[in-house]
């Protein structure tokens, strides 16, 4: 009778550290997950991150946001977010355009681009069909 008291003391000893282990795992996953969740890039995070970037007054301000940005993402986000940028830069004619079709000036449009007037002003000469349609789909729109 001892001896199966000591077997089931023991398997349930084996059982209970068991769960114990199963717990703690499941536990620590939950928090590893709500930890990369708080840390993810979203559009909020890359709009902020640009207004301290845009804010940052020397170089050495704006190299240590580049250096807690690369410190705070893994290279898979990094590489998301260059495919992004990129995306962004092969678009950006197009915002250029619309934008002057809807009235904004050269000025106001590189201000909000972080762009020179020559640029947007170089943009728009580079592309005047597209300028052409915008200003027609803008009449159109009016009328």
């Amino acid at each position: 009778m001892n001896d199966n008291r000591s077997t089931y003391t023991r398997l349930r000893s084996s059982f209970g550290q068991q769960v114990r282990e199963a717990v703690i795992d499941v536990i620590e996953r939950y928090e590893a997950q709500q930890a990369a969740a708080q840390n993810a890039v979203t559009s909020s995070t890359l709009v902020a991150l640009s207004d301290d970037y845009e804010d940052a007054t020397t170089d050495q301000d704006r190299a240590m946001i580049a250096v807690a940005v690369a410190d705070g993402i893994t290279l898979a986000e990094a590489g998301r977010i260059r495919r992004a940028a990129k995306a962004i830069e092969l678009g950006t004619p197009g915002l250029i355009v619309r934008a002057t079709a809807a009235g904004m000036t050269p000025n106001e449009i590189a201000r909000e681009l972080g762009a020179t007037p020559s640029y947007v002003r170089r943009i728009l000469r580079e592309n005047p069909g597209l300028v052409t349609a915008a200003a027609k789909a803008r009449q159109t729109t009016a009328d």
